[in-house]
């Protein structure tokens, strides 16, 4: 088959579940799933049986991890990710009383069930920390976000799917904000018509000092995408658009800032907007496809440092879409 193009620009409205807004869900119970005990000693067992093969993470598979029952929920899990309104929360992962090389080998089990994990930084991490790290905040150019504890605009990951296991919760803040880049779209496409192509064209973003010794410390991707069908969107930290105009020389023009302004504005909307504050032994998972997200700033506490960890995930449904639309959807590439 032919490689899908971009060169299309969708002007009709999106439909069906992926194109949510708030007043679609009347509370938290419609996209919270709760793991059973059943559910919960299944992963128990399959931790023994991971700790038991002795291998490396990267070196363990589905069959290394038995899950007979949960599986059935992750492949539900995965049908809603893929195809349904793009989001999902499965509660009740004992990580307050799992030691964390425990949580993290469960996290990595649960992840091989959904899909693919894919490098997500210049070192090479397949599950990262999402924490403060004491570098200063997001405004810091030499900073990728997810080290800061600032607010953090809307925005998707690389991969198609992000998952979130939240260990600790923050002491104040830090509340997740999710909304519909496919309602986002249909607005702009009723009431912001001119600003489409602007999107499609897409803006240049910062590397953050994660590019290799002979690549270029920035690039461009599309925010939307048109594609077999289907409407796919990347729209990474507006922060790193900011700072590549430092690296490229070439500033935002004023109707490109009222774009990047008109975007966050649209899916701050009430109508539009779903917030969710994350506990212990939840685990949120987004289709950046079709679901954009950020977050309120948060502060830590004496003894209590928020710390959520991160996998960049594909499945095995993943949409067809072309190399340079979504730059690291396979990986960042290792430079350290």
């Amino acid at each position: 088959m032919p490689a899908p193009s971009a060169d299309t620009i969708l002007t009709e409205p999106v439909t069906g579940p992926s194109a949510w807004r708030a007043a679609d869900f009347s509370d938290e119970g419609d996209w919270v799933t709760a793991l059973t005990p059943a559910e919960v000693a299944e992963l128990d067992a399959a931790l023994a049986t991971a700790r038991g093969r002795g291998l490396p993470l990267e070196s363990l598979t589905v069959e290394d991890f038995p899950l007979p029952t949960l599986a059935k929920t992750l492949e539900a899990t995965v049908q809603e990710l893929e195809f349904g309104r793009g989001f999902s929360v499965l509660r009740g992962l004992p990580v307050e009383r799992w030691p964390l090389e425990d949580a993290r080998l469960a996290y990595w089990g649960i992840g091989l069930h959904l899909g693919t994990p894919v490098s997500q930084n210049a070192a090479g991490e397949l599950i990262a920390h999402v924490r403060d790290y004491g570098q200063g905040g997001v405004e810091n150019p030499t900073t990728r976000a997810y080290r800061t504890r600032s607010a953090l605009p809307f925005h998707t990951d690389s991969s198609d799917i992000v998952g979130l296991l939240c260990l600790r919760s923050a002491g104040r803040g830090g509340v997740s904000t999710l909304a519909s880049s496919m309602s986002v779209h249909n607005h702009l496409l009723a009431h912001h018509r001119e600003l489409l192509g602007l999107y499609y064209r897409g803006f240049v973003y910062d590397r953050r000092t994660e590019e290799g010794s002979q690549e270029l410390p920035y690039y461009r991707n599309a925010v939307y995408g048109y594609f077999d069908g289907l409407l796919s969107c990347r729209f990474y930290m507006t922060h790193y658009i900011d700072s590549a105009v430092e690296k490229t020389g070439i500033p935002l023009s004023g109707i490109e800032k009222h774009a990047l302004r008109a975007f966050q504005d649209i899916a701050a909307m009430d109508e539009y907007r779903v917030d969710m504050t994350l506990r212990p032994g939840d685990l949120q998972l987004l289709n950046n496809n079709v679901v954009i997200h950020g977050r309120s700033a948060f502060e830590d506490v004496p003894g209590r440092q928020r710390d959520l960890l991160r996998l960049w995930l594909n499945t095995r449904f993943a949409r067809r879409i072309p190399e340079g639309f979504a730059r690291f959807r396979h990986g960042m590439p290792v430079t350290r």
